[in-house]
């Protein structure tokens, strides 16, 4: 599994806090994924709602330390995330970019109920090769057939 970049992440403390708390501004909704048991940093999740009146979209986003990946934690912030998004925001739909080398975060989205709307040919170059770019999308009545049910 890998994120973005071949790169190795080390966040530096100074420029990273300052990257999350522009997110977090930029965000209709953001939050700080930590460890229950120690309150340890894992990552950030957000959803932004550009137009809340007419389109009603939400962009999810996420990002999780590399040592967190395979657990399930990120899939537990998405659900409660794009959930949240969908009760509390109103949204009427929950949208979201991905890079076709992620497989886990793909099968992740797939599994709680996204689908692939589109693909952006040769999006990024990472490693050596072009990867495409997925979006994908999932309706607020499908989140509630599939969780909402009782």
């Amino acid at each position: 599994m890998r994120g973005l970049t071949a790169e190795p992440i080390a966040p530096r403390p100074t420029i990273y806090k300052e990257y999350l708390k522009t997110l977090a501004e930029n965000s209709t909704i953001g939050f700080t994924i930590v460890l229950k048991e120690t309150g340890e940093f894992m990552g950030q999740c957000s959803i932004k709602v550009a137009e809340p009146v007419k389109n009603r979209d939400g962009w999810f986003g996420i990002s999780m330390l590399p040592k967190f990946w395979g657990k399930g934690y990120g899939t537990e912030a998405t659900r409660f995330t794009v959930d949240l998004a969908f009760r509390m925001l109103g949204v009427q739909r929950v949208s979201l970019d991905v890079l076709e080398g992620n497989e886990a975060a793909i099968a992740v989205y797939k599994k709680i109920g996204f689908k692939e709307e589109g693909r952006k040919r040769r999006a990024n170059w990472v490693d050596g090769h072009w990867e495409d770019g997925l979006s994908m999308g999932v309706l607020d009545e499908e989140w509630a057939e599939m969780y909402w049910k009782n």
